[in-house]
């Protein structure tokens, strides 16, 4: 009886691998070999650009075979060449308007709208993202709203002249609402009237009046008729 059963598991194991593709785990089932798959790229491989597509460089005068600030801004300047502490450094939103004096409009509506880069506020995480221009970019755009350099130190420094006036104005508006603090706080609402008491009379010939005078130092002055 052995016997036949184990003939009869070598009967049904054949059976079985020439159907299903797989190993035998010796446990009463086999496990599937799942057929190896091809890798797939997914990353698609860059564009060629020829070179005589390629932009040059303001610095440089060279051809541009890669520039983060072409990508971003716009701005022909290969990575090389890139000041990023100085005329390629980025400036603020709030920035471009005190520094340069310029508007919303002259951000955004004035052709061509300036680019910007979005990131987080450090110093406040739950304010808005920040709005960050290129310092180049935003001279530019301030030379075309003033005209010159010259002009528009000329605007600076009536804006610093305006802003100075408004801070003395303040200044003295709290300096007389403390004056007229310490008055009142040193006023005797308590002290009685003072009563005038006046001495003898005296009749000025020359101007036909009567005067008489009280210890407190007020005159009175009057006609008879």
């Amino acid at each position: 009886m052995l016997l036949i059963t184990r003939n009869l598991r070598e009967v049904i194991k054949k059976v079985v691998n020439k159907n299903v593709n797989g190993i035998d785990s010796g446990a009463g089932f086999f496990i599937e070999e799942d057929e190896p798959e091809e890798l797939k790229i997914s990353a698609q491989p860059a564009p060629i650009v020829d070179r005589t597509e390629q932009p040059n460089c303001l610095e440089c005068n060279k051809p541009i075979a890669q520039s983060y600030l072409l990508d971003t801004f716009d701005y022909p300047v290969c990575d090389n060449c890139r000041d990023s502490e100085g005329a390629h450094s980025l400036v603020t939103r709030t920035e471009a308007k005190t520094e340069f004096l310029l508007k919303d409009c002259d951000l955004d509506s004035r052709p061509p709208p300036l680019r910007c880069v979005r990131r987080r506020n450090p110093h406040r995480a739950r304010f808005a993202e920040m709005r960050l221009y290129l310092r180049a970019q935003v001279e530019a755009r301030a030379l075309d709203v003033w005209g010159s350099l010259a002009e528009l130190e000329e605007e600076r420094t009536r804006h610093r002249e305006r802003r100075e006036r408004a801070d003395r104005t303040r200044a003295d508006r709290k300096l007389r609402a403390l004056r007229m603090a310490v008055r009142s706080t040193l006023f005797d609402r308590t002290r009685a009237a003072h009563e005038h008491t006046f001495g003898p009379e005296q009749y000025d010939a020359d101007e036909d009046i009567y005067r008489r005078s009280c210890d407190c130092g007020h005159t009175e002055t009057y006609e008879k008729m």
